[in-house]
Protein backbone atom coordinates (compact mmCIF):
# COMPACT_ATOMS: atom_id res chain seq x y z
CA UNK A 1 0.00 0.00 0.00
CA UNK A 2 1.28 3.59 -0.82
CA UNK A 3 1.32 6.00 2.48
CA UNK A 4 1.55 9.52 1.66
CA UNK A 5 1.80 12.09 4.59
CA UNK A 6 -1.59 14.41 5.61
CA UNK A 7 0.82 17.08 4.58
CA UNK A 8 1.54 16.85 0.77
CA UNK A 9 2.50 20.09 -0.93
CA UNK A 10 2.34 20.58 -4.89
CA UNK A 11 3.29 23.90 -6.31
CA UNK A 12 4.65 25.40 -9.37
CA UNK A 13 8.24 25.83 -9.59
CA UNK A 14 10.45 26.76 -12.45
CA UNK A 15 13.48 24.23 -12.50
CA UNK A 16 17.24 25.59 -13.45
CA UNK A 17 20.22 24.24 -13.64
CA UNK A 18 23.32 25.13 -12.25
CA UNK A 19 27.12 23.15 -11.55
CA UNK A 20 25.28 20.17 -13.21
CA UNK A 21 22.65 20.39 -10.35
CA UNK A 22 18.82 21.16 -10.75
CA UNK A 23 17.31 23.42 -8.45
CA UNK A 24 13.20 24.36 -7.75
CA UNK A 25 12.50 27.94 -7.84
CA UNK A 26 8.62 28.73 -6.50
CA UNK A 27 6.75 30.08 -8.74
CA UNK A 28 5.24 32.33 -6.61
CA UNK A 29 8.52 34.70 -6.78
CA UNK A 30 9.33 34.45 -10.12
CA UNK A 31 8.41 37.67 -11.88
CA UNK A 32 10.21 36.62 -15.74
CA UNK A 33 12.97 35.15 -17.35
CA UNK A 34 15.65 36.82 -19.58
CA UNK A 35 19.40 36.00 -21.42
CA UNK A 36 21.65 38.48 -20.91
CA UNK A 37 25.26 38.45 -21.68
CA UNK A 38 28.34 39.10 -19.91
CA UNK A 39 28.75 42.52 -21.58
CA UNK A 40 25.44 44.02 -20.11
CA UNK A 41 26.80 43.87 -16.87
CA UNK A 42 27.56 46.92 -15.32
CA UNK A 43 29.04 47.61 -11.69
CA UNK A 44 27.38 50.12 -8.92
CA UNK A 45 29.32 49.99 -5.94
CA UNK A 46 31.23 47.12 -6.39
CA UNK A 47 28.30 45.06 -6.84
CA UNK A 48 27.20 43.46 -10.88
CA UNK A 49 23.65 45.11 -12.02
CA UNK A 50 21.81 44.66 -14.71
CA UNK A 51 19.52 46.75 -16.47
CA UNK A 52 16.04 45.34 -18.02
CA UNK A 53 13.33 47.03 -18.78
CA UNK A 54 14.22 50.25 -16.96
CA UNK A 55 14.76 48.88 -13.69
CA UNK A 56 18.44 47.96 -12.13
CA UNK A 57 18.87 45.03 -10.88
CA UNK A 58 21.10 43.39 -8.50
CA UNK A 59 22.48 40.40 -9.98
CA UNK A 60 23.17 37.36 -8.12
CA UNK A 61 25.41 34.17 -9.37
CA UNK A 62 23.65 31.13 -7.69
CA UNK A 63 25.91 29.36 -8.62
CA UNK A 64 28.54 31.68 -5.70
CA UNK A 65 25.36 32.11 -3.33
CA UNK A 66 25.17 28.25 -3.05
CA UNK A 67 29.33 27.83 -2.75
CA UNK A 68 29.94 25.91 -6.07
CA UNK A 69 32.39 28.24 -6.78
CA UNK A 70 32.01 29.23 -10.70
CA UNK A 71 33.28 32.02 -12.89
CA UNK A 72 31.60 34.90 -14.55
CA UNK A 73 29.58 33.53 -16.92
CA UNK A 74 31.40 35.15 -20.19
CA UNK A 75 29.12 34.90 -23.03
CA UNK A 76 24.92 34.74 -22.42
CA UNK A 77 23.23 32.90 -19.81
CA UNK A 78 19.93 33.37 -18.51
CA UNK A 79 18.81 34.81 -15.59
CA UNK A 80 15.31 34.74 -13.38
CA UNK A 81 13.88 37.94 -12.00
CA UNK A 82 12.46 37.27 -8.55
CA UNK A 83 10.29 39.81 -6.34
CA UNK A 84 11.99 39.84 -3.12
CA UNK A 85 10.89 42.85 -0.39
CA UNK A 86 11.98 45.25 -0.53
CA UNK A 87 13.31 45.28 -4.40
CA UNK A 88 13.29 42.72 -7.35
CA UNK A 89 16.55 40.67 -8.19
CA UNK A 90 18.01 38.78 -11.55
CA UNK A 91 19.47 35.53 -10.35
CA UNK A 92 22.14 34.06 -12.85
CA UNK A 93 22.08 30.47 -13.48
CA UNK A 94 23.44 27.98 -16.11
CA UNK A 95 20.03 26.80 -17.42
CA UNK A 96 16.53 27.19 -17.56
CA UNK A 97 14.79 24.11 -17.85
CA UNK A 98 11.18 24.85 -17.76
CA UNK A 99 8.37 25.06 -15.49
CA UNK A 100 7.30 22.02 -13.64
CA UNK A 101 4.56 20.51 -10.57
CA UNK A 102 5.92 19.73 -7.83
CA UNK A 103 5.71 17.94 -4.51
CA UNK A 104 7.69 19.69 -1.69
CA UNK A 105 9.10 17.11 0.78
CA UNK A 106 10.99 18.44 3.90
CA UNK A 107 14.15 18.37 4.57
CA UNK A 108 15.11 16.09 7.76
CA UNK A 109 15.26 17.36 10.94
CA UNK A 110 19.25 17.81 10.60
CA UNK A 111 19.02 19.73 7.70
CA UNK A 112 16.53 22.34 8.58
CA UNK A 113 18.50 24.49 9.62
CA UNK A 114 20.51 24.86 6.42
CA UNK A 115 19.68 28.75 4.96
CA UNK A 116 18.73 29.23 1.38
CA UNK A 117 16.39 25.59 1.56
CA UNK A 118 12.67 24.80 1.51
CA UNK A 119 12.84 21.43 1.23
CA UNK A 120 13.27 18.21 -1.91
CA UNK A 121 11.58 17.20 -4.56
CA UNK A 122 11.88 13.98 -6.90
CA UNK A 123 11.61 15.00 -10.27
CA UNK A 124 10.35 11.97 -13.37
CA UNK A 125 13.62 11.22 -13.57
CA UNK A 126 14.41 10.24 -10.24
CA UNK A 127 16.60 13.09 -9.09
CA UNK A 128 16.63 14.97 -6.30
CA UNK A 129 16.36 18.78 -6.74
CA UNK A 130 16.75 21.14 -3.84
CA UNK A 131 13.76 23.91 -3.44
CA UNK A 132 15.55 27.00 -2.92
CA UNK A 133 13.70 29.52 -0.51
CA UNK A 134 14.50 32.70 -2.14
CA UNK A 135 13.71 35.31 0.49
CA UNK A 136 16.21 33.38 3.08
CA UNK A 137 19.06 32.74 0.01
CA UNK A 138 19.42 36.95 -0.41
CA UNK A 139 19.24 37.49 3.04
Amino acid sequence: ALKLPLTLAIIQALLVKVSNEIYAIPLGVVMETAVISSYEIKYVSGQEVIFLRDETLPLIRLERCLGLGGGDGQGTFPVVVVETAPRSVAIAVDELMGQQEIVITSLDRFLKGIRGFGGATILGTGEVALILDIPTLLS
